[in-house]
């Protein structure tokens, strides 16, 4: 348009008028103009030999709002967000519950009170951090507040601080016999805990493949941490840390490429 001059920028802007009103003319300098300027000639032609669109019967409109009133099915409401960050934390904590009660509690009658406390306010920050998290991965719009790279990195530095501050540094067994029955039991809660979760998330409309992932691996592999927390007789700080923290780190590594394997064997529809 900054190439046109203002003869054609007006003839332009008439023939514009025209589509609502098909009835309407030119002024009678815009007729002038186009007399004169080529482009704008071929342009007002086109326009004088476009047939104007007839009006749509009112028995086709009628039949078209009928079928699209048809094919409309009731949906129910978006729970609030902090509905569904519950769901997503009550399914973690009943898990622990149900874990911690078929393991036993061999891990909290080793803690004394400022180390149960710690590392229990430590955990229970970190569910309610990647629940709110997930419920605004799933929720399309939403204000995330905080990133799933920023809860899950928030999660591990806590829990690092926590244990190096809280618990002794003493290996009395041997740390590779005693370390790996713990790993493996973390992973084998985190996995069916993975799938409880899921089921959760896929009632919204996931964003970021990746970031899901990664949410969804640190809340399971922290179902399996926080059990081990309370089952564990080995409370010393190497241990947690390798053993215990392995379960998280191994957890959310893997979440994000389980997440990107699904998505490229089974990609979503645009």
């Amino acid at each position: 348009m900054s190439g046109l001059s203002a003869g054609c920028r007006q003839v332009d802007e008439e023939l514009d008028q025209r589509f609502g009103s098909p009835a309407s003319g030119l002024s009678e300098p815009a007729r002038r103009h186009v007399e004169e300027c080529e482009r704008c000639r071929k342009l007002n032609e086109w326009m004088e030999k476009a047939s104007p669109l007839s009006p749509c019967p009112p028995e086709l409109y009628a039949m078209l709002q009928s079928k699209l009133s048809a094919s409309l099915t009731p949906v129910s409401p978006r729970p609030p967000m902090w509905v569904i960050a519950c769901r997503f934390g009550m399914v973690s904590v009943l898990l622990m519950l149900l874990a911690v009660g078929v393991m036993g509690l061999a891990g909290f009658d080793k803690m004394d009170m400022p180390q149960l406390l710690g590392i229990t306010t430590i955990l229970a920050t970190g569910v309610t951090l990647l629940s709110f998290c997930l419920a605004w991965q799933i929720t399309p719009g939403s204000l995330q507040r905080v990133s799933a790279f920023a809860a899950v990195g928030s999660l591990a530095a806590g829990f690092f601080i926590g244990v190096v501050l809280l618990f002794p540094w003493h290996t009395p067994e041997p740390f590779l016999v005693r370390g790996l029955p713990c790993l493996g039991i973390g992973l084998g809660l985190a996995i069916p805990a993975a799938f409880l979760l899921w089921l959760v998330a896929r009632r919204g409309a996931p964003l970021g493949v990746g970031t899901l992932g990664g949410a969804l691996g640190a809340m399971a592999g922290l179902v399996g941490v926080s059990v081990l927390q309370f089952t564990c007789n080995r409370q010393e700080a190497e241990h947690l840390l390798f053993w215990h923290g392995g379960v998280l780190l191994l957890s959310t590594v893997g979440g994000v490429l389980i997440a990107y394997l699904l998505n490229f064997l089974f990609p979503r529809e645009a």
